[in-house]
């Protein structure tokens, strides 16, 4: 049994507690981000088809689109059982990298007579790796700002409790922004306490924001999926 801190958005770390928690691990909850929902307008240019590459944006899409049956290409199987969950038949996943999404689209335009069109709900702080996947490819992307994570500064009371509590085995880390909050929130009063976590990365992106002096226990999952990085623990 692992003692695995989460420290994702609170309504995606409970659901990671539970399958934690049913892997025979203790789950600790120590939210150091916040998704904020925006609003967008229903579309009136007409679109193909919808591109997620979190399940963060599929609330904002189903309030406008639910039950539309254009397809939609989801980056991996979580964004993907997020739209059927909210009333989208019509769903792809992808191989977990926005990088891939292109290739999934041209097979499911193929034959299309025109230049597929597809509305790509984003967050607002993004890599910009799928806009540039699609630059090369045949399809137009409307990008609509679908939500927004914002920093969030654990209490310090919490925190001290955390640092002086049994020791943390593992953190999970899936987003560049988890990595770099916990890098100047926690890493350094956790080693200070005693703590030699390992610090799992669902990307080499990720792993990337330790550089190499903050390297040590950084461990990066094979895919980018939580089930193999559940592996690793």
């Amino acid at each position: 049994m692992a003692r695995v801190l989460v420290v994702r958005e609170r309504g995606a770390a409970e659901e990671t507690a539970r399958e934690l928690t049913a892997l025979g691990h203790d789950p600790v909850l120590l939210p150091l981000e916040e998704v904020v929902h925006l609003e967008i307008p229903a579309e009136e240019d007409d679109f193909d088809g919808f591109v997620v590459t979190s399940a963060q944006a599929v609330p904002v899409l189903a309030d406008l689109y639910r039950g539309d049956e254009r397809p939609c290409l989801a980056v991996g199987e979580a964004s993907a059982s997020a739209l059927r969950a909210s009333g989208f038949a019509n769903v792809h996943a992808g191989q977990g990298r926005a990088e891939t999404l292109p290739r999934l689209a041209s097979r499911i335009f193929e034959g299309s007579a025109a230049r597929p069109r597809l509305l790509y709900a984003a967050g607002r702080n993004r890599s910009g790796s799928l806009e540039a996947a699609f630059s090369e490819e045949d399809a137009d992307i409307l990008v609509r700002e679908a939500y927004d994570v914002v920093r969030k500064s654990p209490d310090e009371g919490v925190t001290r409790r955390l640092v002086d509590g049994p020791p943390i085995d593992a953190v999970l880390l899936l987003s560049r922004a988890q990595a770099s909050a916990f890098l100047k929130l926690l890493l350094p009063r956790l080693r200070m306490g005693g703590h030699a976590p390992r610090l799992l990365c669902l990307s080499e992106r990720i792993a990337g924001i330790f550089g190499d002096e903050a390297q040590k226990g950084v461990e990066i999952s094979p895919e980018p999926t939580l089930r193999l990085l559940f592996e690793r623990l």
